[in-house]
């Protein structure tokens, strides 16, 4: 069996989710996940069926949400050597000798094999994640696939308000939505009949609160801090706007609408075949909601 071995971010351990779900061929892999994914996986697994997954979670030591060898922040740091070092006892301990051991991608994958001592394959190059992932796991047709969730992404439309749920926070400051972008996007919206709600993490910014100012909503910003609260809250809006992130491959997974908001001339790398083949997706200099 081949051994997966998740080592990344949030964002990254969902996509995986979503695609191996799809997968005729989960029964050919097993997932070796780093600790720090674990909440939020079961926190997944209380809302859609993870059962066919095989999963086991194992701490590394990784604090820093990603295995500090992919970061540039923490790369020289000694947290690196102690990761690396754990990895390499693990897989000693447990040695796979019916398949492979891989690792989401190939990012600096030299350095992590040659740290370690070990020999592992990535599963994403230099194509758009999704592709890869769907070529890995051999998810024949995409298209079909992507149909029979239209049909569901519709009902789900049926069920909930006319609420617009918009997270503009990312890991990345550089694709972070602007609060002069939030602003006029809510009224933007609101021309069109729905309410836009502003989800942070954590705590909302003080130039957010500046802008609200001139909102014509002035409760319309919302704050959570768990998976448990995040899920939910994606559950009860009618779309999901928002940058590249965490909640809108979370959106994609949960089977819910969303909108994708790039930076100018950013790499759309991660881009959701939903979003992709609905033409769900845009700029902050250029976007088109003629869809609502």
């Amino acid at each position: 069996m081949h051994r997966l071995f998740l080592l990344r971010a949030y964002g990254d351990f969902v996509i995986l989710l979503q695609a191996l779900l799809e997968s005729p061929q989960k029964n050919k892999y097993s997932l070796i996940a780093s600790k720090h994914l674990q909440p939020l996986y079961q926190e997944l697994a209380l809302v859609i069926d993870l059962t066919s997954i095989q999963i086991q979670f194992i701490d590394f030591g990784i604090t820093n949400t990603q295995l500090s060898l992919f970061t540039n922040k923490h790369l020289l740091s000694i947290n690196t050597l102690n990761e690396l070092k754990q990895i390499k006892n693990f897989v000693k301990q447990n040695p796979n000798t019916q398949g492979t051991d891989y690792i989401e991608q190939d990012k600096r994958i030299g350095f992590f094999n040659a740290i370690s001592g070990l020999s592992f394959n990535s599963i994403i190059s230099t194509e758009p994640v999704y592709t890869s992932y769907a070529k890995f796991f051999d998810i024949q047709d995409i298209c079909k696939e992507l149909q029979k969730e239209e049909g569901q992404l519709a009902e789900n439309n049926k069920l909930n308000a006319k609420k617009v749920l918009l997270f503009p926070d990312t890991r990345q400051a550089k694709k972070n939505i602007p609060s002069s972008l939030n602003y006029k996007l809510e009224n933007e919206i609101a021309a069109k009949g729905y309410t836009l709600e502003i989800a942070y993490f954590k705590q909302v910014p003080d130039i957010a609160n500046t802008i609200n100012d001139m909102s014509t909503s002035k409760n319309n910003k919302v704050v959570y801090d768990n998976f448990k609260t995040l899920i939910q809250l994606i559950q009860d809006a009618e779309l999901i706007l928002g940058a590249d992130s965490l909640p809108i491959h979370l959106a994609y997974l949960l089977k819910k609408p969303h909108y994708i908001l790039y930076p100018n001339g950013y790499p759309q790398l991660f881009m959701t075949p939903y979003a992709q083949i609905n033409n769900r997706f845009g700029t902050f200099d250029h976007y088109n909601f003629s869809f609502l």
